[in-house]
């Protein structure tokens, strides 16, 4: 597609940005290609998109996110799925996918539903490396919201130069789910990659992530997020909680005691941890409540009837502030407590 000749590249400027303000977001894209001008005029454009998200790989690709569009970038390399060894390589061709969402109303229900249409393409490599096309489809528009995905296992790249290809990255997910004993290598990957994206990050989601005790839990703690998600952390002590210092926690799957979190509430209430607004923290099935309560002296307390009919509690605590916090508990499947900030 992108070997076409445009023909509003004979077009003057004010008609040029007229018609590309018309065409769908994979025209504008293939258009950048055509030339350096090309290129230049559409950054003057402004054109903005909600957000891109970049996957990192055995096979890397990139999604923006353009209102109702999603445009999915793949790049193949060779023959049966070789993968790509760094992002100075240049990839054989790139897969390009458009997804347009529209809604739909039935006449007779008067529901609406979502219907997608999809058109799926090949373009030419462009004589560009893997960290040239990123950049080039990051520079094309305005865009504040840049997540990026990185699995441990199937990182063959140069990590270190991911920082200088890369935008600065308002969300990272690291996905270490590892179907055997993490190995030195994976060890080494996260480190590198949180040590690369750490201080830039807002938002933080790690799922079974190997960690060793020179970058743990209690490093990631101290790191200036609006949000951190932990899944299924690696041997969890209290001790990651007392350098909490982002906004929001999600705490999956551990083994956090009552205990810890009761001493976690009594240092809040003390007056640490004044960033804080939310917590949530999922374990195993327990037994005795009375234990994350004791010696909290909550201002409020009353029972809920949770779904499925299991008892919920709900407490209201209050620190040397004077700002009040609720936790809320219920004991299903697994033990689920909340920790919300009021005021």
């Amino acid at each position: 597609m992108i070997n076409l000749r445009f023909p509003l590249q004979r077009l003057p400027d004010d008609l040029c940005s007229k018609v590309l303000k018309t065409m769908d977001p994979h025209e504008i894209i293939a258009y950048s290609f055509t030339s350096k001008k090309a290129f230049s005029f559409i950054q003057t454009l402004g054109l903005s998109l909600e957000d891109v998200h970049i996957k990192m790989g055995k096979l890397p690709a990139v999604y923006l996110n353009i209102g109702c569009y999603t445009v999915e970038f793949n790049w193949r390399m060779g023959e049966n799925g070789k993968e790509m060894a760094s992002l100075d390589d240049i990839p054989v061709s790139v897969d390009v996918t458009t997804e347009k969402h529209n809604w739909s109303l039935n006449l007779v229900t008067m529901k609406r539903r979502m219907i997608s249409e999809y058109r799926v393409s090949t373009w030419s490599k462009q004589k560009k490396t893997l960290g040239e096309w990123i950049q080039h489809l990051c520079s094309i528009f305005r865009c504040e919201h840049y997540e990026s995905e990185f699995k441990i296992r199937e990182m063959t790249f140069d990590v270190q130069s991911f920082r200088n290809i890369f935008p600065k990255l308002r969300r990272a997910c690291i996905n270490g789910f590892l179907e055997d004993e993490p190995n030195e290598d994976d060890f080494q990957n996260a480190q590198v990659i949180l040590r690369a994206f750490l201080p830039y990050v807002k938002y933080l989601r790690l799922y079974r992530v190997p960690l060793q005790e020179n970058f743990s839990l209690q490093h990631i703690g101290m790191a200036n997020l609006k949000e951190l998600e932990i899944y299924y952390p690696q041997n969890p002590k209290f001790d990651y909680l007392l350098t909490l210092n982002s906004e929001r926690c999600i705490i999956s799957e551990n083994q956090f005691s009552l205990r810890d979190l009761n001493r976690f509430f009594k240092l809040w209430k003390k007056g640490s941890y004044t960033k804080l607004k939310f917590l949530e923290v999922h374990g195993e099935n327990i037994a005795d409540w009375n234990v994350l309560m004791k010696g909290l002296q909550p201002e409020k307390e009353r029972r809920l009837q949770a779904d499925g009919g299991e008892e919920e509690k709900e407490y209201t605590i209050q620190n040397c502030y004077g700002i009040c916090a609720r936790i809320r508990m219920f004991n299903n499947r697994f033990v689920s407590v909340k920790f919300t900030v009021l005021n």
